[in-house]
């Protein structure tokens, strides 16, 4: 991985009752994230080479027009990565899933879209948890999935983030429905 990589999010704004819960269950699964990132689900992937102001110019133009949008999320998923041989806690949306996919695919259309990693795209989602126990993984999900897990929260604007080494800074945020 390069020494300097960008990223877009969305970091939705959830009650705070929903954030918490969000939070204790990353602490407990996710500890290192949990405090780097906001829960977020990831429009651009790190990218490594572009310049900072190109980068953020790049999202805007992208995101001109953009309107907020209700993202629910009712479904924990356990999610096995063959390629790293982990399993990923996630929870998924019902609503705003295709608001998300459609998002992500504005934002590689223009100078990102080399940048666009080949295979499908991965389902929206926001990480709770990773590990290598496939069937921990499945017990945690079916039990907040018993919850009748409901979480209501906006997509309102979209942040560039910088990972550098162990650093991560958020460069800017920039919110839905303003003008092009």
């Amino acid at each position: 991985m390069p020494a300097e990589t960008l990223l877009a999010l969305v970091c939705p704004e959830f009650g705070l009752a929903d954030y918490e819960q969000i939070q204790l269950w990353r602490r407990e699964h996710d500890a290192p994230r949990a405090d780097q990132f906001l829960p977020h689900f990831t429009l651009v992937r790190p990218v490594g080479g572009w310049k900072q102001g190109a980068f953020i110019r790049e999202i805007q133009a992208r995101l001109a027009g953009q309107e907020p949008f209700e993202i629910v999320l009712s479904r924990a998923v356990s999610q096995p990565d063959a390629q790293s041989g982990a399993v990923m806690d996630w929870l998924v949306p019902s609503i705003g899933r295709e608001a998300l996919s459609a998002l992500q695919d504005q934002l590689y259309a223009g100078a990102l879209a080399p940048e666009q990693q080949a295979g499908p795209a991965a389902m929206p989602h926001i990480t709770l948890g990773r590990g290598t126990d496939v069937a921990a993984s499945q017990a945690r999900m079916a039990a907040i999935e018993e919850t009748g897990l409901s979480m209501r929260c906006l997509a309102s604007a979209v942040q560039i983030v910088r990972i550098k080494g162990e650093r991560v800074k958020l460069l800017e945020r920039i919110p839905l429905g303003r003008e092009a």
